[in-house]
């Protein structure tokens, strides 16, 4: 089947789109690798259907009532630090539920082993859509970290998924991976152990450009969101939420920008953090991260109780046009002052540290625009457990009146 396909697009017997078919995956019952891949034949694992679909094909696979969890694997790939379960290399393939199915497909990883680290999936190839999936399950031992989705390709999209109850970063983009859009998807209680609860975040952008919309991160024993190192491309985070990070690491909410101890690169993207909430992480809210020169445009967020800082604007002396590559160290560090907060909004706890921000890059804030303060009447409800309910049918955010604001309030048109 395959080779025939291939065969005809080679020779040029019919361009790929009319090619283009849709495959059936079932984790059990009628599901086995020697079927044609048909709704009424389907394929058992998901990995067997990339291996065995060209570019413009769409899996399907079959979730609850019909049929229960993904739970049996085979490593498809190592290398000297990995196992990774599943390897998606084939490009242009969307993998989405099953129209019928009126529960996420779940992949559950706790059998797989910690010999190495674990990568349930490692998506290498491009132009990949992956949707509605439920991950759970991810087990790291001994090691450093694991990982549920590892995206080394580009112009990739994940929607709707939910990764949770794993000992494993939800989603870590890293290598050349740019282009990547990640769109209404939740990332919570994911804890790494003792060796690597500092490590384990909802979501890490570290490779090129990434978009986060609509999504949210709680519960996880790191940080919500980490951009550390991200070297080929700005991020944006638009619409998105983080809460509660309060275990081991940085416990931050939306950690964005900078390079450790590491070498600077010539070129130092500014990120984008706009209509964003963040509430009740350990450390800092909103966090520039020792970013050397201007971390983000920082619009429309709304911070709430953060233990370090709502907005901590901690930056690094700037590397200048021309300078060789060099490693910066802590002695750097600088209070912000390249940074731009306009409609801004923090309340209870310290509202802003580590900043020097000329005035004309700081309007409008709820500490900044003149004759306005803050309280707890500005807002329709100070209840922060609204920021974990259940997403709309469509896979938006839930609609919650946690910081927003009450009618009449002086801070109107301010915050997320």
């Amino acid at each position: 089947m395959l080779r025939t396909r291939l065969l005809a697009l080679i020779v040029g017997l019919a361009p790929a789109g009319l090619l283009a078919a849709t495959y059936y995956v079932k984790p059990d019952g009628s599901g086995n690798n020697a079927n044609p891949g048909t709704l009424a034949a389907p394929w058992r694992t998901l990995q067997y259907a990339q291996d065995n679909v060209v570019a413009g094909d769409t899996v399907l696979l079959i979730g609850a009532p019909q049929s229960g969890p993904f739970n049996t694997f085979a490593i498809a790939a190592s290398d000297a630090n990995y196992n990774y379960v599943h390897k998606l290399s084939t490009s242009g393939i969307t993998y989405a539920p099953y129209g019928n199915s009126t529960g996420k497909p779940v992949f559950d990883f706790s059998s797989v082993g910690t010999s190495l680290r674990v990568c349930g999936f490692l998506i290498s190839g491009s132009n990949i859509t992956i949707e509605g999936l439920e991950i759970k399950g991810v087990k790291v031992g001994t090691q450093k970290q694991s990982e549920c989705f590892r995206v080394t390709g580009n112009n990739n999209t994940f929607r709707e998924l939910s990764i949770h109850d794993n000992e494993a970063n939800g989603l870590y983009t890293t290598g050349a991976a740019s282009g990547i859009r990640v769109e209404n998807c939740d990332s919570y209680n994911n804890i790494g152990l003792s060796n690597s609860a500092g490590n384990t975040d909802g979501f890490g952008s570290h490779a090129g450009s990434t978009t986060f919309y609509g999504c949210r991160a709680w519960n996880n024993s790191d940080d919500g969101y980490d951009c550390i190192s991200t070297t080929r491309g700005s991020v944006a985070f638009e619409y998105s939420w983080a809460y509660n990070h309060r275990l081991a690491g940085n416990k931050t909410g939306f950690k964005v920008g900078g390079f450790g101890s590491g070498n600077v690169p010539a070129t130092v993207y500014t990120h984008r953090v706009t209509h964003c909430l963040s509430a009740l992480n350990g450390a800092n809210g909103f966090y520039a991260n020792h970013q050397p020169g201007k971390s983000a445009d920082w619009t429309y967020n709304t911070a709430y109780g953060n233990s370090g800082a709502n907005y901590d604007m901690l930056e690094r002396v700037p590397v200048a046009a021309g300078d060789p590559i060099r490693v910066q160290d802590a002695t750097d560090d600088i209070p912000g002052t390249l940074e731009v907060l306009h409609f801004n909004i923090a309340y209870s706890g310290t509202t802003i540290r580590n900043e020097n921000v000329p005035a004309a890059n700081k309007t409008n804030n709820s500490w900044t625009k003149a004759g306005v303060s803050v309280s707890s009447t500005d807002f329709q409800s100070l209840d922060h457990t609204q920021m974990t309910r259940a997403r709309t049918a469509t896979g938006g955010l839930p609609a919650i009146t946690f910081m927003k604001l009450a009618s009449g309030s002086d801070l109107a048109g301010l915050g997320y």
